[in-house]
């Protein structure tokens, strides 16, 4: 079994620094909050050096920008994917803000049923 490092939630800029130093780009993320599939939000990483094929695909999804996606890693070759839209793209340094935001709701949540509960 490999050695996995844990995910930061805390301090992520600082995470994607490090990685950065280390030579590694985190890149980007293709998101969705309803996969062709299932209706379920997905995510696909996309390296740096696809993020413009990332975009055009958004743009004016075509088999052609499908495939070269899929080549790259990006997507996978399903019809699923192949019929998944809405797709946008997040910085991976970017996540850090979102957790900051689902963290707050998450807190309102908590103070929301504490109120409830009296």
């Amino acid at each position: 079994m490999g050695l996995t490092l844990p995910f930061p939630f805390y301090g992520f800029a600082d995470y994607c620094n490090e990685l950065k130093a280390l030579g590694i780009d985190p890149g980007y993320v293709m998101y969705t909050d309803r996969h062709a599939n299932n209706g379920q939000p997905t995510a696909r990483l996309v390296p740096a050096e696809h993020l413009p094929a990332a975009r055009a695909y958004i743009e004016a999804p075509s088999d052609a920008a499908f495939v070269d996606l899929v080549q790259a890693g990006v997507l996978v070759d399903t019809e699923w994917e192949r019929h998944t839209t809405g797709w946008l793209v997040v910085s991976f340094t970017g996540w850090e803000v979102l957790h900051k935001a689902f963290s707050r709701l998450n807190a309102k949540l908590d103070h929301a049923v504490l109120d409830m509960a009296g």
